[in-house]
């Protein structure tokens, strides 16, 4: 099949990490590319969510973790945001109107961001602006990063923050996808039993070969010794809660549920054997 212009933006796709230039991303195709993201389908046209757009030098490090491109950088925080439709709700005589079920509606912003990011990611490839999509925002402090973007307390948290400039150099190959043979489903779910794991674990070394070592003869074991322990250990993973909780936009019941749940699923380290 021959592909469209969109086809072929999307397949040129490409994570840009550590290596942006000295190139600005002008106001104007920023504000295209974020107008852009906020035409993503997104549950009852309420659009809860905000992008706040960071190129302060010293606030990129600090909300990417150094991942920008230092002065040259943008970033679009997009955040989860029922401010808006609470203040409305309130200004209608709707005292009382946030849900109980907060955590189905926390869940629907979840995907109506993501979609909106991914949208703009594509948005600005089609102008020839690289990006590098990371949540760092959530895995580090989040308190401190809302407090560092004066967000409000209630209602509102960073999710996802896509960094957008030029790429130093361009990347040629393609990796960090599974194979489609491996995630299409036709008709029915294909049992995970009939799948060969083994070609899947070569895919991932093929992926992330700078993983394998003597300790670690593939990459997944690299992955479920380290990288999950480093970057969703239990302290972590309390603060996040506790974080989204002082939002209000889950509550402590979630939390209790959620927990008693975790605990029922067994959150230890994989062992092998």
């Amino acid at each position: 099949m021959q592909k469209n212009e969109t086809l072929k933006t999307i397949a040129s796709l490409r994570t840009t990490h550590w290596g942006f230039s000295e190139k600005k991303v002008s106001r104007e195709d920023i504000e295209t590319i974020i107008e852009h993201s906020l035409r993503t389908a997104n549950s009852d046209n309420l659009t809860d969510y905000s992008v706040i757009v960071v190129d302060d030098p010293e606030t990129l490090q600090k909300i990417t973790g150094g991942e920008s491109s230092g002065s040259s950088g943008v970033c679009l925080v997009y955040a989860v945001d029922h401010t808006r439709i609470v203040r409305c709700a309130e200004a209608l005589g709707y005292r009382d109107f946030y849900p109980t079920n907060r955590l189905y509606n926390f869940l629907i912003s979840l995907y109506d961001v993501h979609a909106a990011a991914q949208t703009a990611v594509i948005a600005a490839k089609s102008m020839e602006i690289d990006s590098l999509v990371t949540n760092f925002s959530h895995r580090h402090h989040p308190e401190k990063i809302k407090k560092l973007l004066h967000m409000p307390e209630k209602y509102c948290f960073p999710v996802i923050q896509v960094v957008l400039g030029y790429s130093e150099r361009p990347v040629e190959e393609t990796t960090g996808r599974l194979s489609k043979k491996h995630v299409i489903h036709y008709g029915t779910y294909r049992p995970v039993e009939e799948i060969d794991t083994q070609e899947i674990i070569r895919e991932m070394d093929g992926v992330y070969p700078g993983y394998i070592s003597e300790k670690y003869p593939h990459a997944l074991d690299w992955y479920f010794n380290e990288w999950l322990l480093e970057w969703y250990d239990e302290e972590t993973h309390r603060e996040l809660v506790e974080s989204l909780c002082r939002s209000g936009l889950i509550c402590r019941e979630d939390l209790a549920l959620m927990g008693k749940m975790a605990v029922e699923a067994g959150r230890a380290k994989p062992q092998k054997g």
